[in-house]
């Protein structure tokens, strides 16, 4: 049975099957998210390329192009 939380609840403690412990979770809506000792990176090697590449650029912006 799934558990739901309020939408003001940020974090909650919950068994996590890949650290074989209780572990804190991220509550995303109102569902339990992925536990946040092991969570998967926000964004991929492409965006932070980008990213960084977007960053250089506004920080020396190429003249005469």
């Amino acid at each position: 049975m799934a558990e739901h939380f309020t939408r003001g609840t940020l974090e909650c403690t919950a068994w996590c099957n890949k650290c074989q412990r209780m572990t804190q979770h991220r509550v995303d809506g109102v569902r339990r998210g992925p536990c946040l000792e092991h969570e998967a990176p926000r964004f991929s090697q492409a965006q932070l390329a980008r990213r960084k590449k977007q960053e250089r650029e506004r920080q020396q912006p190429a003249l005469f192009e």
